[in-house]
């Protein structure tokens, strides 16, 4: 009791006491005042300032509460949708990376060897042994190799025939095809020879991906 005593006292001698018994002094005459004119008042002047104060409280009510809480609540879907959003923008990139992935695992699966002594140009004139006769291919030149990226380099070569037939033509794009490594023939032009309408002279580059070592 001792210490309950010592802690009401000095609660009653701080600085919030007294500006507490300072306000309630300052309030008391008013507040009997203003008491004493509302009893002097009509029965329906004081039901209409009832209601005056019904309506006030209702709209302060309704500021201070409803609207906050209708806020708080437009702001809190807001921040749902954007998560939403968010969620549905990393389900496409993590869908887009094993599409990306898929594709990566297949074009290594398709490469050339990553050996240092690669030749495209070699391979292509160990395919085409047999098929075309050795005159009538006028060249295979080996084209500068591209990087396409840190992990794949690009090699090409031109092939170039004289005087041979479509059905070679179609035997050479066949052996092409055949080759271990996956080649692929663009720029492809073929050009009836005008001294012989059933040979003709075919340019075409060729080139395979490869793995770097």
């Amino acid at each position: 009791m001792g210490l309950t005593d010592k802690s009401l006292d000095a609660l009653r001698d701080s600085a919030v006491a007294r500006y507490a018994s300072r306000a309630g002094a300052w309030m008391s005459p008013r507040y009997r005042d203003l008491r004493a004119r509302y009893y002097k008042l009509e029965k329906r002047e004081r039901i209409l300032l009832q209601l005056a104060a019904v309506v006030l409280g209702v709209l302060a009510g309704y500021n201070l509460i409803y609207l906050s809480i209708v806020s708080y609540q437009g702001g809190l879907e807001d921040e749902i949708a954007a998560r939403q959003h968010d969620l549905i923008e990393v389900r496409r990139m993590a869908s887009t990376y094993r599409q990306v992935n898929t594709e990566l695992l297949a074009l290594e699966k398709n490469t050339a060897p990553p050996a240092s002594d690669f030749s495209l140009s070699s391979t292509l004139s160990t395919a085409l042994n047999g098929v075309v006769e050795t005159d009538k291919i006028a060249g295979i030149n080996p084209l500068p190799s591209k990087p396409v990226s840190g992990q794949f380099t690009q090699y090409g070569s031109d092939l170039k025939l004289n005087g041979v037939s479509l059905a070679q033509v179609v035997d050479v794009l066949y052996r092409i095809k055949s080759i271990k490594e996956p080649v692929v023939v663009s720029n492809l032009s073929i050009r009836r020879r005008a001294q012989d309408p059933h040979s003709y002279d075919v340019d075409m580059t060729c080139s395979v991906l490869g793995k770097n070592a």
